[in-house]
């Protein structure tokens, strides 16, 4: 239970810093102001001020699809996550609210159901 604790509390830093070094005053608002490509951005920051956390870079798989630069139709995008313990974690979901339906945004963490979308 105490490794719970813990898990549970850095989670709740991680978002009260995400949220208060941002300017915003709900983690909701942190994450309704995301744009695409701020990923990187979040989980640099992340990782800089939290060592706990591991960088994760790869692709996520979209509902849809999109047309790149040369006309071909993708599936895919690049995204950043982190990597807690044992577990994967998304701070910046809202940088893909218009592409991918969560199970819920506002929760950083990667549920079964949308862990078969994140490659590494």
């Amino acid at each position: 239970m105490k490794i719970y604790k813990i898990a549970s509390d850095i989670i709740e830093q991680i978002k009260e810093y995400l949220t208060k070094s941002e300017g915003y005053d709900s983690y909701e608002d942190f994450v309704d102001n995301q744009s695409m490509g701020d990923c990187q951005g979040i989980v640099y920051d992340i990782c800089h001020h939290f060592p706990i956390a591991k960088k994760i870079f790869g692709e996520v798989e979209i509902d849809g699809s999109y047309y790149d630069d040369d006309g071909d139709e993708q599936n895919l995008v690049t995204h950043h996550w982190v990597k807690i313990g044992n577990k994967y974690y998304d701070f910046s979901k809202g940088t893909l609210k218009n592409h991918i339906e969560f199970d819920s945004i506002y929760d950083p963490e990667i549920s079964e159901n949308e862990i078969d979308k994140y490659q590494k």
